[in-house]
């Protein structure tokens, strides 16, 4: 298995989902989105179009919570839908918003 490290997805403007990878070509097996300890405010994984600001919360898959400042971390694993058969996870496919400008999400992929 190889561990592909996307780094920090950084939101500039709370309000303006920032998409997770603009190549459609990065298939995974496993796509992995933690909070990072001492940022302040929510993130959110969504997919395109989400608006977390929204009463109905639209596009909005997970809403991750503030990190503490040690211990463990919030975060979402987007396993396959395919019953885990190999690269079938669209990194592209997702997107993430903050309530915090200059906060994000560090996302690490698995590729079998």
């Amino acid at each position: 298995m190889q561990t592909i490290s996307l780094g920090l997805i950084q939101v500039d403007t709370p309000g303006t989902p920032v998409r997770i990878s603009t190549d459609p070509s990065l298939l995974v097996m496993m796509m992995v989105v933690r909070t990072i300890p001492g940022f302040t405010g929510k993130t959110y994984l969504g997919l395109a179009g989400m608006n977390k600001d929204s009463a109905s919360k639209t596009g909005v898959l997970r809403i991750l919570s503030e990190p503490p400042a040690y211990g463990p971390q919030d975060g979402e694993a987007v396993p396959p839908s395919s019953g885990g058969q190999g690269n079938v996870v669209q990194v592209a496919d997702y997107w993430v918003d903050a309530d915090v400008a200059g906060e994000g999400v560090i996302v690490t992929c698995y590729r079998a």
